[in-house]
């Protein structure tokens, strides 16, 4: 692969992954449930590949990156609002609750 077939691939993704975080910001939005572990992958591929271009090829993606951590931030934002009512583990179950909970699936599974 060629380093400009490279920068066109990482531009590509970019737009990829800024398609999936606003469909999940809509999804946020209308409060309906949002699965988010693709993106980790996808933004792992893309880092290496923006981090092998030479820098005169990378420097022009600097503002689409910067573009999905708004994306990023902003999505954080929307979670939070949306589940900030929602009370923490700590405070259904303390540590002697998850360790018999613990202790009654770990018979069941040898």
């Amino acid at each position: 692969m060629t380093q400009t077939r490279s920068a066109a691939a990482a531009g590509g993704e970019i737009e990829k992954v800024r398609a999936v975080l606003t469909t999940a910001r809509r999804l946020t939005a209308e409060g309906r449930s949002v699965d988010l572990s693709a993106v980790e992958g996808r933004i792992r591929a893309l880092c290496r590949t923006v981090e092998a271009l030479p820098r005169a090829e990378s420097k022009p993606l600097a503002a689409a990156l910067d573009g999905l951590l708004a994306e990023f931030d902003a999505l954080a934002e929307e979670l939070t609002a949306r589940f900030a009512g929602l009370p923490a583990l700590g405070e259904l179950a303390t540590a002697k609750d998850a360790a018999g909970a613990y202790g009654k699936t770990t018979k069941h599974f040898p």
